[in-house]
């Protein structure tokens, strides 16, 4: 599975990503020490694990096979083919260039594949995150629901949804 636009190819992570994904977690702008270790520690257990399923990643890669980013997402669990997309990281160098709509198009036709209903995505409602907010809004998720000072005072999370599949409800 792999997708090619624009240059940039998104398909499944393998092991030889994992230091240029890690450098670009480190060098991400708005991403705190916190973030970045777990964020790495997610990478290590997906590699470590080859039958691990809770956290599954595919890497946007440039022509020459450098990661430019990548999309960490999983089945939630206890739910109907619902999804949850935990970290969407690109490189800081190459932000704005489309490769975060790209990953999350990539995702979305796999989802569908799957038969996956509806994908979630979680961020921080802090000014350092509006570029990731904006990409979900432009991406086709709404904003569903948000949690008054969840991560400590004066930052909010932000929960988005995007219908992978029409329910019962909608017309």
């Amino acid at each position: 599975m792999s997708w090619n636009g624009g240059g940039i190819t998104v398909r499944k992570t393998l092991p030889g990503d994992r230091p240029a994904l890690v450098a670009i977690i480190e060098n991400s702008e708005n991403l705190s020490r916190e973030e970045m270790d777990c964020a790495s520690e997610l990478l290590d257990i997906y590699f470590k694990n080859p039958l691990e399923t809770d956290y599954l990643f595919l890497t946007a890669v440039d022509p020459s096979s450098s990661p430019a980013g990548y999309a960490c997402y999983g089945k939630r669990p206890l739910t109907d083919a619902v999804y949850d997309l935990y970290w969407i990281v690109v490189d800081s160098r190459r932000r704005r260039g489309g490769i975060g709509t790209r990953l999350i198009e990539e995702l979305e036709k796999l989802l569908r594949e799957e038969g996956a209903r509806m994908l979630v995505a979680e961020t921080s409602g802090l000014p350092a995150y509006e570029a990731a907010r904006r990409l979900y809004l432009r991406s086709g998720f709404c904003e569903e629901a948000r949690i008054r000072e969840f991560y400590k005072p004066g930052d909010d999370i932000v929960f988005y949804t995007k219908r992978l599949q029409k329910s019962n409800g909608d017309a």
